[in-house]
């Protein structure tokens, strides 16, 4: 295969990967239309129900937790990513074990409320910066393509003037550390993509925990 094949080549496949192609593996199907932006294969949904996360009563409209600092303060705990998962429920079963046995599903009830709040929050700031990430992707796949064409024209230059090699050696470079850039970040995304996921598994578990202290 000629060099300028092998340029044409890697070009095409960066902007290949940045059209909603996870690096190295299969197209990513089940991107959606309407989110240009979400390069990963979950389906983006913006906000998480009550409905979606246990089989309690309905909190999204609670909002009296706001005024419980006991409550804030356990959120904070439950919704800490770095908290291990069998502290954040010994944490629950602590709280509903202090609650009064006729305050005690209400209580829960704000708990929730509160936690899929602040949970809903922080995935808003995550996805948004993965759109963000996607967003730079693709601004270097067209750097990428723009550099590519320089290359073919500096390459058919070089064979009779002397400055268009010295700029050619200079532009490969540039073109091969980009791709490599490139290539290096799209490779992390599966992983990245997998973050909202994880706040979402987390929110069921402890979701499931609160249910289970309540009486009905």
């Amino acid at each position: 295969m000629e060099e300028d094949d092998i340029t044409h080549l890697i070009t095409i496949v960066v902007l290949v990967a940045a059209g909603a192609v996870v690096f190295g593996a299969v197209p990513a199907l089940a991107a959606d239309p309407a989110n240009p932006d979400w390069p990963c294969v979950q389906r983006k949904v913006a906000s998480l129900t009550s409905a979606q996360m246990w089989d309690g009563p309905a909190v999204d409209d609670l909002t009296g937790w706001r005024g419980r600092d006991d409550i804030k303060k356990l959120i904070a705990v439950l919704a800490n990513r770095r908290v291990p998962l069998d502290e954040a429920v010994e944490s629950v079963a602590r709280f509903a074990d202090v609650q009064p046995p006729d305050k005690r599903d209400d209580a829960l009830k704000l708990l929730f409320a509160g936690l899929l709040d602040f949970v809903n929050n922080d995935r808003a700031v995550v996805m948004s910066g993965i759109e963000r990430f996607q967003q730079r992707q693709k601004a270097r796949a067209a750097e990428i393509e723009r550099q590519g064409a320089v290359l073919r024209q500096l390459k058919e230059q070089a064979a009779s003037d002397p400055n268009a090699r010295s700029e050619l050696t200079a532009a490969e470079d540039r073109y091969q550390w980009d791709v490599r850039v490139f290539t290096e970040r799209q490779q992390s995304l599966p992983l990245t993509c997998e973050v909202p996921v994880l706040i979402e598994q987390r929110l069921f578990e402890l979701g499931r925990e609160i249910r289970s202290r309540m009486n009905d």
